[in-house]
């Protein structure tokens, strides 16, 4: 994909269409002062904000209006005829209007292709396929939902959770696994994971259906709250710094406030998304639950998004093979419900399920 820049007179004052963007595409904020300092060797869009545009970053702009690796969008007043002058100047024709954040999408994917849709080669059936594609689907419109304060698509998250309960007992979360570590995106690489092991962690307890679908949910929504975090962030190919890290660790407190009063969402649901980080001794985040205050499927849904975390790979770090994370977790002691780990641990291990297949460009 190319690369995408958002330029801005004030990095600490961006506009919220802007910001919005980082939660869909791995876009760069940069400053107008320094655009001139970056160097572009392949093909790059750069969105900027005509509105809050002075003189001299007009005059920036300008200076690189030659550059043909550069496709140039604008965010402007289309009523307003000098605004439009003014891009036709810079030679800026993809032109948005001010606060039409569907518009801008759908000009972002004319530009930059689905960043949600993974490229799953020949190697999948039509059901796998269908069922990983659904799912990403599902998950690009609840990030779209919460952008813009719309009802959360629970109806299609439920179905994606019922095909992908279906298709891992039709071909084997193996098989699944392969499939979602495809994706270019770790960040939904890693919950469609979370997601496929809820999925088999409640077949390995003889759950019944219902309870098996709740948990898929559960997995595709438990990290719902990242959608207030910049998909540069997320997708870092470089290990966090402590202000990056920071930022990650706040998303359960940001799916609590997006799911408060969405009645849409079943409560289960809400508690595996802002509880997962809990620990059963009380040290986890962000409530500082503990024992039995913490419910059984938030217990799962903690145990295999730490066992998926462990056993993926990133371009900074290695993957831990499904034993090595599995004596990592049973270090944790407390921390987790053993009675649980070993279970889980006895689905994984009794076929060598979760090694890793993904590959990180590095």
């Amino acid at each position: 994909m190319k690369r995408v820049i958002i330029a801005v007179e004030n990095l600490g004052s961006v506009p919220q269409q802007l910001l919005q963007i980082t939660a869909v595409y791995p876009a760069e904020l940069v400053a107008y002062d320094k655009l001139q300092s970056l160097s572009f060797d392949s093909p790059a869009l750069l969105i900027v904000d005509l509105e809050n545009m002075t003189r001299d970053c007009l005059s920036r702009l300008k200076s690189m209006s030659n550059n043909s690796v550069l496709e140039k969008l604008c965010v402007l007043d289309t009523k307003s005829r000098h605004q439009v002058f003014q891009a036709r100047e810079l030679g800026i024709y993809n032109l948005v209007h001010k606060d039409d954040f569907a518009s801008l999408m759908v000009k972002l994917r004319e530009l930059l292709g689905n960043y949600s849709k993974p490229n799953l080669g020949t190697n999948c059936s039509s059901q796998m396929g269908s069922a990983v594609n659904a799912a990403c689907s599902a998950l690009d419109q609840m990030s779209q939902a919460i952008l813009n304060d719309a009802p959360l698509p629970v109806p299609k998250l439920a179905r994606s959770a019922v095909d992908i309960t279906n298709t891992i007992c039709t071909e084997g979360l193996d098989n699944w696994l392969s499939a979602v570590q495809q994706h270019h995106s770790h960040t939904y690489c890693h919950t469609m994971m979370v997601t496929g092991h809820a999925v088999g962690f409640a077949k390995a307890l003889g759950l019944p259906e219902q309870k098996q679908y709740m948990l898929g949910l559960g997995g595709l929504v438990h990290d719902l709250g990242k959608v207030r975090i910049p998909l540069s962030v997320l997708d870092k190919p470089a290990k966090l710094n402590a202000e990056e890290r920071d930022l990650v660790n706040r998303h359960p407190r940001f799916s609590q406030e997006i799911l408060r009063g969405r009645k849409e969402v079943p409560k289960e649901v809400v508690d595996m998304a802002v509880w997962h980080h809990e620990m059963l001794d009380g040290s986890g985040y962000p409530d500082r639950l503990s024992g039995e205050s913490i419910p059984d499927s938030v217990r799962m849904v903690t145990i295999v998004d730490i066992y998926s975390a462990l056993t993926e790979k990133r371009a900074y770090k290695d993957s831990y093979s499904p034993r090595q994370a599995f004596s990592i977790m049973s270090e944790m002691g407390s921390k987790l419900d053993q009675q649980l780990l070993r279970t889980f641990r006895k689905s994984i291990l009794k076929t060598d399920l979760g090694a890793l297949r993904r590959t990180v460009a590095c």
